[in-house]
């Protein structure tokens, strides 16, 4: 015997099916989405009928392959120009929305009628509004339904829904921006449901105009706390709609009423700036007498709107003022101040730069990066000199970025001039990151200086500035001698400058000839240590002998130079001076090569590294050596690097062999 639930489901299935016989015959077909291989393609005309995929809407599940909801899309958008097949589309939609088809796919298709809804939907989507499961989807389909019909449903559901489904009704009037929802929600304005009140706010602020503006401005004067708040805030977006409107005087209004009301600095000083940008040409006026100090609060809402209120041939007034302003404000002022010409602006930044405030001198020297000149030069490198922490790095970095050639100039003749040394390194450090080209040969004097901080700021300087032209004069400079930390640096800048020599081995030829030609060792040895740190392969044709030159100070920096190679060609010979150096220093700085050489091949055959790893473990004598071979292995996982970290876990370097078998797991078990 059939039950009573399965009649229900024959009976449904037929009328589906009568349902979807109708649609076959006047609706047009479109292509199906999606292919036998699972890959999806839009519908074209001619292939799939909106019968179909409605057939294949009643039962479908967001859970399953969503390429019906593509099909759905691309036929909407085919047909939703032609009249005919426009309103055909709807009268589907609206009996497939009266059907017992499954929620997701009546969420589908309201989404679509948005597109093709007239009036005619707004009855069978008022049905659906007033129910709990199909609310959402049905005032998603209205928002976008035009006539009067759509906002009356809306309106009416306000007073029958509740909880999540009328705040959802309120933000759709809100969108459709119905003017006759504003006296509902002005009520709502004072409802004991404060997310509810929250909810009024903003939507009376989305629909604007005056009415909203006065329900607005009505509860700033009623309510307290959160929901004054919220009036104001959605006071605020009605008066950008009023300005939008050309409204000046109705957003002025409501700007003043903000101001008026106790809510917080921010939203007040939101409304300024609202009340700034609506008063036309009493914009100045009002700009001019906060920045005189009524209100005080309200000065960086004024000196936000100075760009837009005042030209250079204006600002000057506001510059008197800057020293009048409270120590922030002076900092904020001064930031803007830095946009405009020198011309206009200087002086009062040169003036705020001898501010007692540390945060005033610090911004002024900062925007004289901005609008400074050649006059400035002294000030900055003064500054430089003798300041500490954000105010040096500010006057530093407006040395080198302030702009014209009379800046360069000004650089050049302090250098010449200056007897403070303090100043001259900053200026010689400024002619480097400045790229002052005519500067070299007053920087080659100045490494020859007598003060040895002079010396190192001039070869500093060198490294950044000199070409090829300039390295053999760099070469001769080196050669002749200094303490440590100044060959250090003279070795380092004749590398860099070797390396801009743009014919292949170029560097390595020039200063290989000085080697060739150079009999005295230290020289010699000053010579390799540059070979080492240029790297190029064809040096090591004159390093490699110096490996075994009986004078310890040339074999000394051949090792040394074999240690800080910059590249994998000198890998063998490190691992030749670890293995067989008498000298502990030596097989230790090659050792630490050869670990760091290995790790610079980050795409070599992992059982290929860890070979030459447990090369340089079996050499290691100290912690230090075993914790870098350690701390390479996760580099390249693989099973013999964590059998060597194994091998380790119960030896002096434990915790590191711990540290790199977790992360070698961790590799493997990933790839």
């Amino acid at each position: 015997m059939m039950t009573k639930a399965k009649t229900v489901s024959i009976k449904r299935s037929k009328a589906l099916g009568a349902l979807f016989l109708l649609l076959g015959l006047f609706v047009r077909p479109v292509a199906a989405a999606g292919t036998a291989s699972g890959t999806r393609t839009f519908p074209q005309e001619g292939e799939t009928s909106l019968t179909s995929i409605l057939a294949e809407l009643a039962s479908f599940d967001d859970g399953k392959d969503d390429a019906v909801l593509y099909a759905l899309r691309a036929y909407v958008r085919a047909n939703k120009d032609d009249g005919t097949k426009r309103a055909a589309c709807e009268d589907a939609f609206l009996s497939f929305l009266e059907s017992e088809a499954a929620l997701p796919g009546k969420a589908a298709v309201c989404r679509e009628l948005r597109l093709v809804g007239t009036e005619k939907a707004v009855p069978v989507l008022a049905k659906m509004l007033a129910a709990a499961g199909t609310s959402d989807i049905a005032r998603y389909a209205l928002e976008r339904i035009p006539g009067d019909g759509a906002d009356e449903v809306l309106l009416k559901a306000l007073s029958v829904v509740s909880g999540g489904p009328r705040l959802g009704v309120i933000s759709s009037l809100a969108g459709r921006k119905c003017a006759g929802a504003v006296d509902p929600l002005e009520k709502m304005l004072y409802a004991a449901d404060k997310t509810e009140a929250a909810a009024a706010a903003e939507a009376l602020g989305r629909i604007g105009g005056g009415e909203a503006a006065r329900a607005l401005s009505g509860a700033l004067a009623r309510t307290s706390g959160e929901t004054r708040e919220w009036a104001a805030s959605g006071l605020l977006a009605c008066s950008e709609g009023l300005m939008a409107q050309s409204d000046l005087a109705g957003a002025t209004a409501a700007y003043d009423g903000i101001l008026a009301s106790k809510l917080s600095v921010t939203t007040r000083r939101a409304a300024m700036k609202g009340k700034i940008a609506a008063a036309g040409p009493e914009v100045p006026k009002i700009v001019f007498g906060i920045l005189s100090g009524k209100p005080s609060e309200m000065l960086q809402p004024a000196i936000a709107m100075i760009p837009k209120t005042f030209d250079a041939s204006g600002i000057a007034p506001v510059c008197t003022l800057l020293g009048k302003l409270p120590e922030d404000g002076q900092v904020q002022l001064i930031a803007v101040l830095a946009s405009y010409p020198k011309e206009a602006v200087l002086p009062a930044l040169m003036k705020a730069a001898d501010s007692s405030n540390a945060a005033v001198r610090t911004e002024a020297l900062r925007a004289i990066g901005e609008a400074g000149d050649g006059a400035c030069v002294n000030l900055l490198a003064q500054r430089s000199a003798r300041a500490a922490g954000p105010e040096q790095t500010a006057a530093r970095e407006s040395l080198w970025r302030v702009r014209g050639e009379d800046v360069d100039a000004a650089v050049l003749n302090g250098l010449e001039r200056t007897a403070d040394d303090d100043v001259r390194n900053e200026l010689i450090r400024a002619a480097g990151e400045r790229r002052i080209d005519r500067s070299k040969k007053l920087l080659m004097d100045l490494a020859r200086s007598a003060v040895p901080t002079v010396r190192v700021q001039a070869v500093r300087a060198l490294k950044r500035l000199a070409g090829p032209e300039d390295l053999h004069p760099l070469l001769l400079l080196m050669l002749e001698g200094g303490d440590e930390s100044e060959m250090e640096e003279l070795q380092d800048a004749a590398a860099a400058v070797a390396r801009t020599i743009s014919r292949p081995g170029g560097g390595a030829d020039a200063v290989g000839s000085f080697f060739s030609s150079e009999t005295d060792s230290k020289k010699k040895a000053s010579l390799l240590r540059v070979l080492g740190k240029l790297g190029e392969d064809r040096s090591l044709r004159l390093v490699r002998p110096a490996l075994a030159d009986p004078d310890p100070v040339v074999a000394d920096a051949a090792v040394r130079a074999i240690a800080e190679w910059p590249t994998i060609t000198a890998r063998d010979d490190a691992l030749r001076v670890a293995g067989q150096s008498p000298n502990l220093v030596h097989r230790v700085l090659a050792l630490q090569a050869f670990v760091r050489m290995i790790g610079l091949e980050r795409y070599r055959s992992p059982d290929g590294a860890v070979a030459s790893l447990k090369q340089a473990l079996a050499l290691a004598s100290r912690p230090e050596e075993k914790r870098l071979v350690v701390g390479a292995l996760p580099a390249f996982a693989c099973p013999a690097a964590l059998e060597l970290a194994e091998s380790l876990l119960d030896s002096e370097v434990q915790e590191e062999a711990r540290a790199a078998v977790d992360q070698i797991k961790e590799q493997l078990e990933r790839d």
